[in-house]
This record gives C-alpha cells, sequence and structure tokens, in this order.
C-alpha cells in the first residue's frame, strides 16, 4: 500500500506545474487590452426551430471569413446560448474597421445563408470594454 501511494505521489509535482502554468495565463486571456479607439458589438441571433445545424454552419463559415480578411477586427467569435439563441462576439480596432466589416462584399455574400435561418431580425448591441 505505502508503494502506491508514493508513486501516485511522484507524479503530483508534475500536475501542480502544469494547474500553476494554466492558471498564470488566465489573466493574460480574459484581461481586454484597452484603447479608447477600439469598439465592441454582441449580436443575439435567435434561430428558426430545426435550423441550429444550418446556422452553425454559416455563421462558422462567416467568423473563419472575417478573420481571413478582414485586418481591423480583433475578434469575431460565435457562442450558443441556451434553446436556439445564439452569439456573436465582435471587437474591431476602431469605427473605420467596424463600418469596412458592415460593407464588405466578400463577407455581405455570406450573410444569405446566414439570414435565412433566423426567426427574427438579429439584435446588435455596442458594448466598450471595462480596462483596468
Amino acid at each position: 500500500m505505502l508503494k502506491s501511494s508514493q508513486s501516485k505521489f511522484k507524479s503530483r509535482p508534475f500536475l501542480v506545474m502544469i494547474i500553476a502554468a494554466i492558471i498564470s495565463l488566465v489573466p493574460l486571456i480574459s484581461q481586454a487590452e484597452c484603447s479608447s479607439e477600439e469598439v465592441g458589438y454582441v449580436a443575439t441571433f435567435d434561430v428558426k426551430p430545426d435550423s441550429e445545424a444550418a446556422f452553425e454552419a454559416a455563421i462558422t463559415k462567416l467568423a473563419d471569413k472575417v478573420m481571413q480578411v478582414e485586418s481591423g477586427v480583433i475578434m469575431y467569435a460565435p457562442y450558443k446560448g441556451a434553446g436556439s439563441k445564439y452569439y456573436m462576439l465582435e471587437r474591431y480596432k476602431d469605427t473605420a474597421a467596424r463600418q469596412s466589416h458592415a460593407t464588405s462584399d466578400e463577407v455581405r455574400a455570406l450573410f444569405g445563408p446566414l439570414m435565412a435561418t433566423l426567426a427574427a431580425p438579429a439584435d446588435i448591441q455596442p458594448i466598450s470594454a471595462i480596462c483596468s
């Protein structure tokens, strides 16, 4: 019994080291780097019943394209909420980058399949980062 207990604790320092490394990265991941020029938005989508798979395919394709072609986008990340609610968290380096996003032909072409899955128009609200 003593041997198995000892072997259990031999791997413990490694585990503690990994957990400490992860914890040390959390502030870097979660803290917003603030800029007075930066703008953010949260878009809320109410998806039609039985259209979730089509919506997820369209929103993923859109997010990938936005991050690929729009240099002023800091974050464009889709999230699933409860039921048929979905969200897009958007961060842009400035207002011009947001306006460019709204008028980009390459991106606008991807909105058709997305809009066909919605039960109601998207609700887009501006947000601001809280900085320390």
